[in-house]
């Protein structure tokens, strides 16, 4: 009888903690990053990989979720400024609890490149065969702001909102891409809701969004806009 209580115990627990997770991982790619927040981040058990970008205001930071060596390990690098320059690594080994400042790291996706870390991000290159989910990325959406169907395109006050649909099912958003220019700097997000595996098989990655940047003027994601904006011109007057 005991049994039968604490089980049901354990099954309210869940149902009342799962969407606390989901949500604490949204939420925990949104708000601004610290070496702290690290430890928050997810450790796979399939010991799948993730990249994530975040720019705000000025600093960038990228987090490497890099569990395909014996060393799981999580790598934050931190560009300060916003100029293509690495202030900080942050290691943590979540098997061990270690956090460590660094100047480098052993992950194989890290570089001293950083501008280029940051375009394959965003470009979604790094997903390509590295046992990562396949996150909807720049080629995505600049392939739907070159047809001329506007459907899938909404204007804001300061930029574009768009949905990626399957090309079967258009009732469903599959990833969705933010961007444009205010005042306190550009902006930039890319997220995906699920993607297919085969034919038959959806996969919702682990981390919802590849890219998150607001109010930052680092130089590949203000590249990247501008970039955006000749593809697709915005005209501030017309959003209104």
């Amino acid at each position: 009888m005991k049994q039968s209580y604490l089980y049901s115990a354990v099954v309210l627990v869940m149902i009342f903690i799962s969407p606390v997770f989901s949500a604490g991982f949204e939420e925990l790619q949104t708000k601004k990053l610290t070496p702290e927040r690290l430890t928050f981040f997810p450790v796979p058990k399939d010991n799948i990989n993730y990249l994530f970008m975040q720019a705000m205001e000025n600093e960038t930071v990228i987090v490497i979720g890099d569990f395909s060596g014996v060393d799981k390990m999580m790598v934050m690098i931190i560009d300060k400024n916003n100029d293509n320059k690495i202030d900080s690594v942050i290691e943590y080994f979540p098997l061990t609890k270690d956090l460590k400042k660094k100047t480098d790291s052993k992950s194989k996706f890290f570089t001293k490149d950083i501008a280029k870390l940051k375009k394959d991000i965003i470009e979604g290159t790094v997903y390509k065969g590295n046992y990562t989910d396949d996150m909807k990325s720049l080629k995505t959406l600049e392939s739907i702001l070159q047809d001329p169907d506007t459907n899938s395109l909404t204007k804001d006050v300061y930029g574009f909102k768009v949905r990626f649909y399957e090309a079967d099912e258009r009732k469903r958003t599959s990833a969705y891409f933010s961007y444009g220019k205010k005042t306190s700097g550009y902006y930039l997000q890319f997220r995906t809701d699920y993607y297919r595996k085969d034919f038959k098989t959806e996969q919702k990655p682990l981390l919802q969004y590849s890219v998150y940047c607001n109010d930052t003027n680092d130089i590949v994601v203000q590249e990247t806009v501008e970039n955006l904006f000749k593809i697709r011109p915005f005209d501030a007057k017309q959003s209104k």
